[in-house]
């Protein structure tokens, strides 16, 4: 008589800036539903970028609900604009905004920085973690980063394994500030680990990171795992160019649209080899934006009330969706058994016997 394999649950939560707004509506929508926190579904959380913000928050159960929250109450000072003409009053005076040679050097210095600074979002995600560390979260996450430092990609983890002996130290602010550091959109992120730019630049959609976490460092060698996984997207819209559009585009031309470019192609890739190496275990929750929908929620920054209406919207449409669909069952019932950790405040390995 033979048992089925146990299955690995894997949560995987892509970027997307505001239009994360999306995916917490679909994890309050689905937790309202479950009636216990997600994470408690999951034996690993991935999280890019926003959808890192979202994992962290999930890992340290934080209600999906009140996650949710963020985007409408904080949206606005998350993705606060950097004002070319206060910065000339503040930096030059009244006078020079008749100095044209000045006026010209101060916007040229505010063009080659980022969008947005990042106060407004470092305050959020304070009041939300305060200096709680990795360590002390009580579901496993994987949280992708580019480390520019060394200029590689980085995997933020709970100390799930024996090896992993330094990231449970780190603040959860100080993660979520590197995984959600968009190019363009906010500056590069410095903490005690190097300087890290967002994590969707290796992997917008983390599923892939995910399997091979469970593969390599949750089973043993010799087991072949049984993985099911829950992708939630962000509506993310592709960039794409008009048959008349310039193909000689240099980095102003480019602008904020070569990130998006770079995370919508990466996602819908890994979204199309995961179906394929997982087949009907692979769950994916995600919609394509209407025309009309689109000039809401372009821009990963646009937060209006004609964004905020379709996000939400959309995403509770596709959580109903979502629980109704046979295939979803899995998820739903399943419930994760407590994670053993290694290292930190929540460390409950067992040691091996010795003889």
């Amino acid at each position: 008589m033979t048992t089925e394999t146990p299955a690995f649950h894997v949560l995987a939560l892509s970027g997307g800036g505001y239009r994360g707004l999306y995916t917490a509506t679909v994890l309050a929508e689905l937790e309202s539903k479950m009636g216990r926190p997600i994470a408690s579904h999951f034996d690993l959380i991935c999280g890019t970028s926003i959808g890192g913000i979202l994992a962290l928050g999930l890992a340290a159960e934080i209600p999906a609900k009140q996650l949710k929250e963020l985007f409408i109450k904080d949206g606005k000072r998350i993705f606060a604009e950097r004002s070319i003409f206060r910065r000339i009053i503040k930096n030059l005076g009244f006078r020079a905004i008749f100095a044209e040679r000045s006026i010209f050097h101060q916007i040229k210095k505010i063009r080659v920085r980022a969008k947005h600074d990042s106060k407004g979002l470092r305050v959020v995600l304070a009041e939300q973690f305060g200096p709680k560390t990795i360590g002390e979260l009580k579901h496993r996450v994987l949280i992708p980063a580019v480390n520019c430092t060394t200029g590689k990609g980085q995997f933020f983890k709970t100390p799930h394994h024996r090896s992993f002996e330094h990231d449970y130290q780190m603040r959860i602010l100080d993660v979520a500030l590197a995984t959600s550091a968009a190019p363009t959109y906010f500056p590069m992120s410095r903490n005690d680990s190097g300087v890290f730019a967002d994590g969707g630049l290796v992997g917008n959609a983390p599923g892939l990171f995910g399997l091979h976490e469970v593969k390599t460092f949750l089973t043993p060698p010799d087991v072949i795992p049984k993985v099911r996984m829950l992708s939630i997207g962000t509506m993310t819209i592709g960039t794409s160019v008009l048959g008349n559009d310039c193909l000689d585009k240099g980095i102003i031309r480019w602008g904020s649209g070569l990130f998006d470019l770079i995370i919508s192609a990466q996602e819908s890739s890994v979204n199309y080899m995961l179906r394929h190496s997982l087949k009907h275990d692979y769950f994916q929750i995600d919609d394509t934006a209407t025309h009309a929908q689109a000039k809401a929620v372009m821009e990963l920054d646009q937060v209006s009330d004609a964004a905020t209406t379709t996000l939400m919207d959309m995403g509770l449409e596709a959580a109903k969706r979502a629980l109704g669909d046979p295939l979803f069952q899995p998820f739903r019932d399943y419930s994760a058994p407590n994670a053993v950790f290694y290292h930190g405040p929540n460390k409950n390995d067992v040691p091996e016997a010795t003889c």
